[in-house]
């Protein structure tokens, strides 16, 4: 037998799937316009009208959320003053760079165009957009640890060492909007290292990159410890909610199953499968191992689904090239191909849904008790109702009262809304003893007169109307069909000669977890 030797420069090697740009960008953009329609027809939901005063009291920090989303508030806000859309223009684009992303990660994993548009697909016909079409930090948490997780597959790819640093500069910018990414960090790190590739760990590039990171990282993390660490009491009142009202640990669970819907689940599941048992997959089996940890990590320290959410376009993205390889074997392609065929008709009804939202309030026929009442709310956040009995409270008064009054609300979205709404109405300055805005300071002591905004439950609320000699119940908002806290068992109060100055007294009416509604 004769040996023939083949020249290098005749040598094949397998070609790499290229990226499917127009496949993808159509689907994406096609899906985000869409939801751009429906994210146009929402109330200003309470979240983003916090964040507009926060926006509107720019800091290093705040006592819930980095700068980054506030600061985005106010450029909007400025630039189209009360519009809604334009608010949440930054959050559909990042839903169609989260899309991509997944798409990215199913390309680099050796998925062929037709599956790369199927990854998008399915992310952008889950319930995760539900946090895209309001302005909130986790769509930009999301997004930069899906582009973070992306730099590191496709380092593992192609040894581009400027990838590593395109990591730190994802983090650094992620850091300024949530916290949640030193936990990503960690939980990847641990899965480099236990899965490897650890020749990751010895790149100079890499340690480049932590280091901008950590630099970020530094003005918000001093801020922090000048008020004795806000955000850990902040979690601590996440967790109390969670067990209260999110139904604890389990209730956790099930919301985290929920997250990729239909079509994202199955893909989820392959994508698992994959970097279990798939050789060329393996490489990658450090963002696995990393997910396994946060959700460990999330449900002992009953946190909010959403905090594993930016591990799952990077699982979209692995689960198409699993099902792209699966369905490569004659036994395995009738089945998967009739069951994903379903799951993706089943997506495409989800995303019409979504794009039906909000409701009109006259199809709202009875109140947000359960899941399905809740849906039927959404994106009908009743806020004006709220501005609009304080404003007639303020209208009541004496001149000479409202000389030096000013609005207390119970619950920070509360006092988001009031300071947003009152604007156009003249309404007294607004302050709140609730978590992130309780930094903004209480009421001055020349304020003799206060319009107190409370639920109709809670020690709270009785804690605040024993500070002072006089209190009346001015106006109760109860709407059978309306949303608790905002038009429905509400009181607005008014209140009259405090026992102690406000400055005084305010450390002790200070809370973090959010007031119970009945």
């Amino acid at each position: 037998m004769t040996l023939t030797h083949i020249p290098e420069s005749e040598k094949t090697t397998p070609t790499h799937p290229r990226f499917a740009w127009r496949g993808v960008l159509l689907v994406s953009g096609v899906a985000t316009l869409a939801l751009s329609v429906s994210a146009a027809r929402f109330q200003l939901a309470g979240d983003e009208l916090y964040y507009l005063a926060c926006g509107r009291r720019l800091a290093v920090d705040y006592v819930d959320n980095g700068p980054l989303v506030p600061l985005i508030a106010r450029l909007c806000d400025l630039l189209a003053p009360g519009s809604a859309l334009a608010l949440r223009i930054p959050g559909l684009l990042a839903l169609f760079a989260v899309a991509v992303l997944a798409a990215a990660v199913a390309c680099e994993c050796g998925a062929r165009p037709r599956y790369q548009m199927l990854a998008a697909a399915a992310c952008i016909a889950s319930p995760l957009v539900f946090a895209f079409t309001v302005l909130t930090t986790v769509a930009f948490d999301l997004t930069l640890q899906a582009l973070v997780i992306w730099l590191l597959i496709r380092w593992v790819r192609t040894r581009r060492d400027r990838l590593l640093i395109a990591v730190g500069v994802a983090a650094a910018l992620d850091v300024q909007d949530k916290w949640l990414i030193l936990l990503a960090a960690a939980c990847l790190g641990l899965g480099v290292l236990a899965a490897g590739p650890r020749a990751m760990l010895r790149r100079p590039a890499l340690w480049l990159g932590l280091l901008i990171f950590a630099a970020a990282a530094v003005p918000p993390l001093l801020w922090q410890a000048s008020r004795d660490w806000p955000q850990l009491a902040t979690n601590s009142a996440i967790a109390h909610e969670m067990a209260q009202t999110g139904g604890g640990q389990w209730g956790t669970v099930a919301a985290i199953l929920i997250l990729p819907g239909f079509l994202g689940g199955g893909l989820v599941l392959l994508g698992m499968y994959g970097l279990v048992r798939l050789p060329d997959l393996r490489p990658y089996r450090f963002v696995l191992i990393a997910g396994v940890l946060m959700l460990t990590l999330v449900l002992a320290g009953q946190g909010r689904a959403y905090y594993v959410a930016g591990v799952i376009p990077a699982l979209l993205g692995v689960g198409a090239a699993t099902l792209a390889g699966l369905l490569a074997t004659a036994r395995a392609r009738v089945p998967l191909r009739r069951g994903f065929s379903v799951l993706t008709a089943l997506s495409a009804v989800t995303l019409v849904f979504l794009a039906l939202l909000p409701y009109p309030r006259s199809w709202i026929d009875e109140p947000a008790v359960d899941y399905l009442g809740a849906m039927r709310h959404y994106g009908n956040d009743y806020w004006t109702d709220l501005a609009d009995a304080v404003e007639t409270v303020v209208d009541g008064l004496p001149a000479a009262d409202r000389a030096d009054a000013v609005v207390v609300a119970a619950a920070y979205n509360q006092a988001g809304a009031l300071d947003h709404y009152g604007r156009s109405r003249g309404l007294p300055p607004v302050y709140s003893p609730h978590r992130g805005f309780a930094e903004f300071g209480p009421p001055p002591d020349s304020a003799k007169t206060i319009i107190y905004v409370a639920h109709d439950s809670g020690r709270e609320q009785r804690a605040f109307l024993a500070a002072f000699g006089d209190t009346t119940a001015a106006l109760r908002l109860n709407d059978s069909l309306g949303i608790g806290g905002q038009n429905r068992y509400v009181t607005v109060w008014i209140c009259r000669d405090p026992r102690t100055p406000l400055s005084a007294a305010w450390p002790e009416l200070t809370y973090m977890v959010t007031p119970p509604t009945p």
